[in-house]
């Protein structure tokens, strides 16, 4: 996921490739027209303190479950690394707690019993449980996680992303033209970062989205939690992707369309060349037909 040869795809060829001949195609294919949305309707998670586990380094708001997420924070300053797992049953989520202000994580399992744990770094690998919460999840919609920021996917009120999103869709009327222009965006904005991408196999580097707007580069982490939060500002339920391919490790994007579910990672929308779409690929020219294999959602 981390270097040079990265992924980000979606498939949307079952709404795209129109008609069997070729010269009846339509380039996006048609699709409803639905409403647009304006910056105040942009969906924030919110920290209300309800409901919160609480431990000596770190605090978990779960008032929200409902709607897909909880919200995490540091007390105070830590020396040790502290993390946060969110696990329902054999699956296990790993987080670092890294800031005192609240930040979303998705509850992106469907629903039932999760566990909510803080741990607290021991020595080196190895951590011990600070504190533990069970949670009963009963989502509103199997949609909601993938609607609002987390910290892979973050993007705040004021961001530069925020009203960049609405530009680029401003001319828009359906969900299919609005994730093909914000696919162009992403492609076209960012640049591959092949010294990030070495960097990046060294350490741990979470998507900072307000960078990526002045630096213009980023590796498939960036290219996707771009691309991401672009769709769902537009209330298009979209999630990053982190899993396998035939060459490496990568991120990529799915994203969800009314009467087709989720749709993955091939997209086709070019008239002339009539090819797969590919945002990182796309962006560095490189032509990749293998599998991608999921792993970890969010």
């Amino acid at each position: 996921m981390l270097k040079k040869i990265s992924i980000i795809a979606m498939t949307l060829s079952l709404c795209l490739c129109g008609c069997s001949k070729e010269s009846d195609k339509e380039y996006p294919s048609q699709y409803p027209d639905s409403p647009s949305y304006q910056i105040d309707d942009i969906l924030y998670p919110e920290n209300p303190g309800t409901h919160v586990l609480k431990s000596q380094v770190a605090n978990v708001d779960y008032s929200h479950t409902d709607l897909g997420y909880v919200m995490a924070y540091l007390n105070q300053k830590s020396d040790v690394k502290i993390k946060i797992k969110i696990s329902k049953g054999e699956q296990k989520y790993f987080y670092d707690l890294t800031s005192q202000q609240p930040i979303a994580f998705p509850l992106q399992m469907g629903n039932g019993d999760y566990l909510i744990s803080v741990l607290k770094q021991y020595q080196g690998n190895d951590y011990y449980v600070e504190k533990t919460q069970k949670i009963q999840v009963e989502l509103q919609n199997e949609l909601t996680p993938y609607l609002y920021p987390n910290q892979l996917v973050d993007y705040q009120k004021g961001d530069i992303i925020t009203t960049k999103s609405m530009e680029v869709v401003k001319d828009d009327t359906n969900d299919l033209q609005r994730i093909k222009d914000i696919y162009n965006y992403v492609v076209d904005y960012l640049s591959y970062d092949d010294n990030k991408a070495v960097e990046a196999t060294k350490k741990y580097i979470i998507p900072n989205l307000q960078e990526l707007f002045v630096e213009k580069k980023g590796i498939c982490f960036d290219y996707a939690s771009m691309m991401t939060a672009m769709l769902r500002i537009q209330h298009i339920p979209a999630r990053l992707i982190c899993g396998n391919t035939d060459i490496e490790y990568h991120a990529w994007v799915e994203v969800y369309l009314e009467e087709q579910g989720w749709v993955n990672p091939d997209i086709f929308v070019d008239e002339k060349t009539w090819t797969r779409m590919d945002p990182t690929f796309a962006s560095s020219k490189f032509d990749y037909n293998g599998q991608y294999e999921a792993v970890y959602y969010y």
